[in-house]
């Protein structure tokens, strides 16, 4: 973490309440494609293509964005309760993600579920984008945005620090698990009224040609004991861009 440290000496932010900042640090699985994740890392999911799905369940009229092999993602990888297997399947429509309900589904396979690769069909089916494998690294994550606070009084500027310095710490690829949104205008966490409840990111997906908008990001978020119990229907999706 030394870009933030000295990024942070630079804008002469105390060094004790720069350390504390850091203690908050969560860990995040991310997945790129070939060319922005480390060579050696292994293949914990895919981008695009047709989506498998259980044989007995029709496939959302969604574009399909991603799959995640939690098998892939090893214990401590992330601070979230996922399962140790099975695959989530990514889908949303974000060219209009505010009209209400129905822009976005996530879909749980557990491991030993007969699947199909397939689309919905029907006349006007949702744009397959070509497959691409993604490649794990487990990466550092903090808030890129802050809130000055009693504990932090300077963590407007700490979240600065970090947007500053991310990418010399960490890959950009088009799919998180866990650790901290990146946020462009609304926290999916804080500032959605999700109800009670510890909610945490499970996701946040995006990149250019998978999201509208300008660097769209669509969230997944989750109450941590839904997590841990796989009530994957109970999680809820945001979107936020530039702008």
């Amino acid at each position: 973490m030394d870009p933030f440290r000295d990024e942070a000496r630079s804008r002469g932010l105390p060094e004790d309440e720069v350390e504390r900042w850091l203690g908050t640090v969560r860990l995040c699985a991310m997945l790129s494609p070939a060319g922005q994740a480390l060579p050696d890392g292994p293949v914990a999911g895919r981008l695009g293509g047709l989506p498998p799905m259980p044989e007995d369940e029709p496939v959302p009229d969604l574009p399909f964005l991603a799959s995640v092999n939690l098998a892939a993602i090893p214990p401590g990888a992330t601070d979230l309760p996922l399962p140790k297997d099975g695959t989530l399947l990514f889908f949303a429509d974000t060219e209009d993600p505010w009209s209400g309900e129905g822009w976005s589904r996530l879909v749980y396979v557990p491991a030993g579920t007969p699947v199909s690769e397939r689309g919905p069909g029907g006349e006007w089916p949702p744009q397959v984008r070509p497959a691409q494998d993604l490649y794990l690294t487990i990466e550092p994550s903090l808030p890129n945005r802050g809130s000055d606070t009693e504990e932090f009084p300077h963590g407007s500027e700490l979240g600065s620090v970090w947007w500053e310095t991310c990418d010399e710490m960490q890959t950009d690829g088009p799919v998180q698990m866990g650790g901290y949104p990146w946020v462009w205008n609304e926290d999916p966490i804080t500032e959605h009224d999700h109800g009670p409840g510890d909610w945490v990111l499970l996701a946040e997906v995006g990149g250019e040609d998978l999201t509208e908008g300008e660097l769209g990001i669509v969230y997944w978020v989750i109450r941590r004991d839904d997590l841990a119990g796989r009530r994957f229907t109970r999680a809820r999706a945001c979107f936020d861009m530039v702008g």
